[in-house]
């Protein structure tokens, strides 16, 4: 999900005909767009914090959640 808007010429081939000139606004972000992997990775993280992880403070693609029992869960990206 994208947080600003985007839009992007009809690919060749798609492009309709007497509407030339219109353009398509993404909801989603797509890949290779320079806003996907930030987009990827907001979203990555509001799961993990919802979740129960904390966010490592000097490695931000670390996450760690421990148990009651004193075991731990640690995911790296």
């Amino acid at each position: 999900h994208l947080k600003e808007e985007i839009f992007i010429a009809q690919p060749l081939g798609y492009v309709q005909r007497g509407e030339e000139e219109k353009v398509y606004k993404l909801k989603k972000a797509l890949y290779g767009l320079k806003q996907a992997p930030r987009a990827w990775y907001s979203r990555i993280d509001s799961f993990f914090l919802k979740t129960g992880f904390r966010r490592c403070p000097y490695e931000h693609a670390l996450y760690v959640k421990e148990d009651k029992y004193g075991k731990f869960l640690i995911v790296s990206l």
